[in-house]
């Protein structure tokens, strides 16, 4: 499998190597791309590659030290009996004092034997100083590994030289899993997956993202059908309410109180469960500019929104084997989906490719029925550049008219600043000669 895109990340490897002893953490959203990182590391430094179980503390000490012993080609590794794992690394450096030895899914680890934790604090503490070793524990079950390997109370809490919070992808990376769509399909495709880099690689562009959809997420055996509820039980042990909440907000429900009086909760009950899922990246506030508080809340995770939104209307359907019209429910109704997510797409490749310096608010505004989809403010000038987005293929003369009304509502909504200039995004123009400040799904680069 090639290697895409994670060249920082990677340089944060190597400086760790360079600067050894050191400990390292590399969390981040399953599917995301852990372990491809880690395991490229591992094929320019050979070292111990151990992927941590759902068993007991023994267990796992054991199956390390037959990994340890396969490496370093010792047997009396694996013959002898371990009581923590401190005492299995002290003995490993020993043997080979610059290794780089790896702890994926750690989480899974720490779940099952939390003491895993201070074992591993005493050996970095007190063996680690002494050797050349790089110790690398990689997870991702979010809340265990931000509250219980680097949170406060956390017996590792301070000890990692590195922090590596791998993210998903840009939107204008997708084509380097697609180079075969146009540009309008790859958008299509990353309103459907997101950045993720395991679900990008399953998308085939010898196929049409009709096939695409099917196999993927609707077919019998697809491979993400049930990714939502994979997703939600690695998190969660009790996932019923988190599921039902996230159901709520994809159907209009998108406060505290609305979904408190809809699933029958205490209000203060659901602001904490959205508190969690929040932190998660599954959902995130919607506060435009200008305003103190949040007006509600939307799904951000990829998979989950899409589930949430297109699919689970359609459950029955697929209970009932209607996998055609299922496919016709989602298909209509893509682009009505995706125009939302466009606004994010544009907003996003804006503030990184085409926003001059100087512009350091921005963001949505609303205001008496009114919004303007996106604005960038200069707070020294009070300069202001306005941005509409519409996953439409227009011509000149409704360009012409979304410009003029958008001045219009910049000048009601935001007196006092001074438009200095006006971006229109859409999906294609189908005029003659496209004006500077029109920009299409082909200009974004994606």
């Amino acid at each position: 499998m090639e290697f895409l895109n994670r060249e920082n990340e990677l340089g944060v490897l190597e400086s760790a190597w360079s600067e050894r002893p050191s400990f390292i953490v590399v969390y981040g959203r399953r599917r995301i791309g852990k372990t491809r990182l880690v395991r490229e590391f591992l094929s320019r430094h050979s070292g111990v590659y151990y992927f941590c179980q759902l068993s007991s503390h023994s267990d796992n000490l054991r199956r390390l030290s037959s990994v340890i012993a396969d490496y370093l080609g010792y047997e009396v590794f694996r013959e002898l009996e371990y009581s923590s794992l401190d005492k299995l690394l002290s003995l490993t450096t020993r043997f080979k004092e610059d290794i780089v030895i790896v702890f994926d899914e750690f989480s899974y680890w720490v779940r099952v034997a939390p003491r895993v934790l201070s074992e591993l604090q005493y050996f970095i503490d007190h063996v680690l100083p002494s050797t050349k070793a790089l110790v690398i524990v990689v997870g991702s079950i979010y809340t265990i590994m931000t509250r219980d390997v680097l949170g406060g109370s956390s017996p590792l809490y301070g000890r990692s030289r590195y922090r590596i919070h791998l993210r998903e992808f840009y939107p204008w990376d997708v084509k380097l899993f697609i180079p075969g769509y146009k540009p309008v399909d790859r958008i299509r495709v990353y309103a459907l997956f997101g950045g993720i880099p395991f679900y990008l690689r399953m998308v085939r562009d010898d196929k049409s993202l009709r096939e695409n959809i099917y196999e993927l997420v609707l077919a019998p055996h697809a491979p993400l059908r049930y990714e939502k509820d994979f997703l939600l039980r690695e998190e969660f042990r009790e996932p019923h309410t988190y599921n039902a909440i996230l159901s709520a907000i994809a159907r209009g429900y998108n406060t505290p109180s609305k979904i408190a009086d809809l699933l029958g909760f205490d209000r203060g009950y659901i602001a904490k469960c959205l508190g969690v899922l929040e932190s998660l990246g599954y959902v995130k506030p919607v506060k435009p500019l200008f305003m103190k508080k949040a007006i509600g809340y939307k799904l951000s995770d990829p998979i989950l929104r899409t589930w949430y939104y297109l699919v689970e209307p359609i459950q029955s359907l697929l209970e009932t084997e209607s996998y055609m019209e299922a496919l016709e429910y989602i298909v209509e109704r893509l682009d009505q989906y995706v125009s939302s997510v466009y606004k994010e797409v544009a907003v996003n490749v804006l503030s990184r490719r085409f926003v001059p310096k100087g512009y350091r608010l921005h963001g949505r505004v609303v205001y008496r029925g009114e919004e303007i989809d996106h604005v960038y403010i200069n707070p020294d000038t009070r300069d202001i550049i306005v941005v509409e987005v519409k996953w439409s293929d227009l011509g000149l003369r409704d360009v012409r008219r979304i410009m003029y009304n958008l001045e219009a509502k910049a000048h009601r909504l935001l007196r006092g600043y001074s438009v200095k200039e006006k971006i229109l995004v859409i999906r294609e123009y189908l005029g003659r000669e496209k004006p500077s400040n029109i920009l299409t799904a082909s200009d974004l680069g994606v």
